[in-house]
């Protein structure tokens, strides 16, 4: 299958194959399980989806993957729900707003990624900004008045007795340079964009103070149909993931370069430079995933009152009516099995990178 660069990426629309595993005898008996990121572009700390392709995590465990993108959850929750990809990784809130509209949609949320929450405000290190209190009366940057930072931001003020309407200004200032540039010029004193945004500002010398809502972001999902059909395969995906987020944690570097191999580097700037940028962003992003020598926590793990929570949030924040059933949205069958897995020769692999 050809592999296409970022700018092929934009012309191929919004669901792009991405790489196929080597074919051979093996690969072409092996149950095939298409992997589809939500993501325009694909960075190095989408590494926990795409290091299973290279360094052949996904057929080690027994599977024929693929992995893509596609132009944002919503769009990759569509792509699982016809089941033109098996797994698909989305925000909890488009699941949860997707199965609301359509409570017989065949998806269903197999395993926990984004243990913490990618939305958060941050502030200059030295700013006089010391809590979320202190950002009355000031101007916060968003990347657009349809961020889905948005409902958080409006929480958190909340949470801290300022009023969401009136207490701040909310300013567009789009992402990366031209946001970092609103802050360095005092045009807006905070910004809430997402992790990696943040992590990318703070490449450009901008020293970053983090505050954050405890809330879980992403998962990943399978379509139903499949899922039942095909648990093992399901399994195989999943192990493919848990191997590739151990292996970015360990081996930052080593990531980077697996993901240039595959998108290419980028340009105007020295592969130094670039290596160091990369590396930064894919260490703060997996912040939020579970540490992988955490032992007290299960890999994918998940509860009902997270979802119980998150769709609580959503109804405050009036991104929906009410709640339904939180058991409808997820289903923790496998990740016994997934957990099961030896990570041992990944960790080896890593730090040998």
């Amino acid at each position: 299958m050809k592999l296409l660069g970022r700018r092929g990426l934009a012309k191929a629309g919004l669901a792009t194959a991405m790489l196929a595993a080597p074919g051979n005898a093996r690969a072409q008996a092996l149950p095939k399980v298409r992997i589809w990121g939500a993501s325009a572009t694909i960075e190095a700390y989408h590494g926990f989806l795409f290091l299973g392709m290279p360094l052949g995590f996904y057929r080690d465990q027994g599977i024929d993957a693929e992995f893509g993108t596609a132009a944002g959850s919503a769009a990759t929750l569509q792509l699982v729900a016809t089941n033109q990809a098996q797994l698909g990784y989305v925000g909890m809130e488009t699941l949860i707003l997707a199965k609301a509209r359509n409570p017989t949609l065949p998806v269903t949320a197999v395993y926990l990624q984004d243990r913490g929450n990618i939305y958060e405000i941050v502030v200059p290190e030295d700013s006089a900004i010391r809590s979320v209190a202190d950002l009355r009366d000031r101007n916060l940057g968003v990347a657009n008045l349809a961020s889905g930072a948005i409902p958080s931001i409006r929480a958190m003020l909340a949470d801290a007795g300022l009023n969401p309407d009136t207490s701040i200004g909310m300013i567009p200032v789009g992402n990366g340079a031209a946001a970092a540039t609103a802050l360095r010029a005092n045009r807006v004193q905070a910004l809430s964009l997402f992790r990696a945004q943040h992590a990318v500002i703070e490449t450009l010398g901008v020293k970053l103070r983090y505050f954050q809502r405890e809330q879980p972001s992403a998962v990943l999902i399978a379509n139903t149909n499949f899922l039942r059909s095909n648990p093992d395969a399901c399994v195989a995906a999943l192990r493919g993931v848990v191997a590739g987020s151990v292996f970015a944690q360990i081996a930052p570097q080593a990531t980077v370069r697996e993901h240039w191999k595959m998108f290419g580097r980028p340009t105007g700037i020295s592969e130094e430079e670039a290596m160091s940028r990369a590396t930064h962003v894919l260490t703060r992003s997996a912040e939020l995933w579970k540490r992988w020598d955490d032992a007290a926590t299960p890999w994918g793990s998940m509860t009902r009152e997270q979802w119980d929570a998150m769709q609580q949030f959503m109804v405050t924040q009036k991104l929906m009516e009410r709640a339904i059933d939180s058991g409808t949205l997820f289903n923790t069958d496998l990740l016994a099995r997934v957990n099961a897995m030896d990570t041992a020769p990944v960790i080896a692999r890593a730090r040998a990178a």
